[in-house]
């Protein structure tokens, strides 16, 4: 899990508010719930004890980064949009969580593998590169504390093993 700062300001009932919309979104079609909510009381139940903070970040870290995964329609999206998390990012402060429960896909990593790939290709600006600074701040601190996404990211924003595409 991510470590706790000064950031993690947010309420517990806010935070519910949070999951809950997230699994709304995750559970609707057309405006429509898809799911009854006894499925979200049992989901949410899943993660802990529904008393405790750290239940509802699990929660909201797992819907999160399902919701990303089903709503993913192009990989460098996931770079320069949904993982490019800056400070007040409405997810800033559940970052790292939502980017572990992103990895549990068995194509994660090579979702944002092939993500990189798009972004350093030429079809992208040195400047576009730049927008996604928050995804790379993020790496930036995966690798200080050791727990990366499978290769490494230096100062100079390059990734190992991530080539420009032809």
């Amino acid at each position: 899990m991510g470590s706790t700062t000064v950031l993690d300001a947010m309420k517990l009932p806010e935070l519910k508010k949070r999951v809950w919309r997230t699994w709304c979104h995750i559970n609707s079609w057309k405006g429509e719930l898809t799911s009854p909510p006894q499925s979200y009381v049992a989901e949410v139940k899943g993660f802990g004890d529904r008393r405790y903070k750290k239940t509802w970040i699990k929660a909201l870290a797992r819907f999160e980064a399902m919701f990303t995964y089903e709503t993913c329609l192009d990989a460098w999206a996931l770079i320069s949009i949904s993982f490019n998390f800056t400070p007040g990012h409405r997810n800033y402060e559940y970052r790292h969580e939502i980017l572990d429960e992103f990895l549990m896909y068995p194509d994660g990593l090579e979702m944002i593998k092939d993500g990189l790939e798009q972004v350093f290709s030429t079809d992208f600006s040195s400047h576009e590169r730049e927008d996604a600074n928050g995804f790379f701040t993020l790496l930036e601190e995966r690798e200080s504390e050791r727990r990366g996404i499978g290769g490494a990211v230096g100062l100079d924003r390059a990734l190992a093993g991530v080539g420009a595409a032809a």
